[in-house]
């Protein structure tokens, strides 16, 4: 499973239009409104990368409103999770 964030720029006046369109996306777990740079964070599950270009390039990109993303992929180096 891969886990992404990706940053939403949205145009002005349009943010609460998309935002209630990505949630109705299946890949999406969360979505939330910010104030700076980027309007939305959106929290994705996929299943490979492929899976995850899709997403962004066939789904979240062609939203009416969506200026720009950036995307981040969760990585978890071993050995992080016994520190905590």
């Amino acid at each position: 499973m891969i886990v992404s964030y990706t940053l939403v720029r949205v145009r002005p006046r349009r943010d609460r239009e998309v935002y209630r369109a990505i949630k109705t996306l299946p890949e999406v777990k969360e979505v939330t409104l910010t104030y700076g740079e980027y309007d939305l964070l959106v929290k994705v599950e996929s299943n490979s990368l492929e899976e995850l270009d899709d997403f962004v390039f066939n789904k979240l990109r062609r939203i009416e409103g969506v200026e720009a993303t950036s995307t981040l992929i969760e990585v978890k180096p071993p050995g992080l999770e016994e520190e905590d």
